[in-house]
């Protein structure tokens, strides 16, 4: 898939402090007529003028507004930042879809080591490392084995999809949407409804991808959820009639 065009969709919110380095990791990779598309969701720092900085067209910023209905939700900093990534996908215009956060960073060889899979599958998730704020690596590869199951109650129980770390065939990501109401995490419903519906997943072992770990996560990957066990019943069970009824 050489020739395919490349989107590269980022979710932005006073993400000032480590965007420039990782639209650097992602743009260094990218061909002349790739895209990465910015849905920003009103960012009050310098996030926006740094990626103008950047003076890169392959940049495309739009503005997302926000719900204001959702700031009543429990963790709603999740429900933002699902519509803000929607907002993206639905610019993005390459026949292959990148998902990425605004305060990580890739491997330099991620997308030549991920792109040729996507001739044969529909989605691929890739291993990932994590380094700490100061971009230092604490753990060098974070999945030991494939986490992501081929049936819909396997994965509603592992909840094993990282968004950060997925590519996607055009017309398959478009398939899951437009996101279902009260979406609390948009990689999550991704992957959910596409192994539903029968779309082939690749998980390459190779870790492609550092996770940044930091008070300001809108989700971590790292050690145990502290969210209370009402929440997790809860929203698994929403996925789950979200699935079913899509």
């Amino acid at each position: 898939m050489k020739k395919a065009k490349i989107s590269v969709c980022i979710a932005s919110f006073n993400g000032a402090k480590y965007i420039k380095e990782q639209l650097e990791s992602i743009l260094s990779q990218l061909k002349p007529d790739d895209e990465v598309i910015i849905s920003d969701d009103g960012s009050s720092d310098e996030t926006l003028n740094i990626i103008k900085k950047l003076s890169d067209k392959r940049i495309r910023i739009f503005k997302h507004e926000k719900n204001q209905q959702l700031k009543k939700k429990y963790l709603s900093s999740f429900y933002f930042s699902s519509y803000n990534f929607e907002n993206a996908i639905k610019h993005a215009t390459g026949d292959i879809v990148y998902l990425s956060d605004q305060d990580d960073k890739w491997d330099k060889d991620r997308i030549s080591k991920t792109l040729p899979y996507l001739e044969k599958y529909d989605f691929l998730m890739c291993n990932y490392a994590i380094m700490n704020m100061n971009g230092v690596i604490t753990n060098e590869k974070y999945l030991q084995s494939n986490p992501i199951g081929k049936t819909l109650f396997w994965n509603l129980w592992k909840i094993p999809f990282r968004g950060c770390c997925m590519s996607f065939r055009r017309e398959a990501l478009f398939k899951a949407l437009p996101f279902p109401k009260n979406c609390i995490n948009h990689d999550i419903w991704i992957g959910l409804i596409l192994v539903h519906k029968g779309y082939k997943c690749k998980f390459v072992d190779i870790p492609l991808h550092y996770y940044r770990s930091h008070t300001t996560n809108v989700s971590s990957v790292v050690g145990k959820s502290p969210n209370p066990l009402w929440f997790k019943i809860a929203y698994r069970l929403r996925f789950l009639y979200q699935v079913i009824t899509f």
